[in-house]
């Protein structure tokens, strides 16, 4: 289940955020390397978007998990944690 849910992980990556201040919009000076680059972040809306869905499906699967652990009896649950212990080698899971 772990290995499975790192296979399927996606990293978030920093991005730089410029803003254009009312300075800038009242000189009209913006080089062209400004306006390239919030091309560059514009055009990331898709992958955004792909990561957020991503990150919407997993949490959705976390809760269904979450779900069906309250549903299971005592015995169940207890017999499943000591066999977690055992395959981490007798950490406590």
């Amino acid at each position: 289940m772990t290995s499975d849910r790192r296979g399927r992980q996606r990293r978030l990556r920093v991005v730089e955020v410029m803003t254009v201040s009312e300075h800038d919009q009242a000189s009209g000076e913006h080089s062209a390397a400004q306006i390239a680059r919030l091309f560059d972040i514009a055009g990331r809306e898709d992958e955004a978007l792909a990561l957020l869905d991503g990150c919407v499906s997993q949490l959705r699967e976390v809760r269904a998990a979450k779900e069906a652990l309250t549903m299971l009896p005592a015995a169940e649950l207890r017999a499943a944690l000591e066999f977690r212990r055992r395959a981490r080698g007798g950490e406590l899971a």
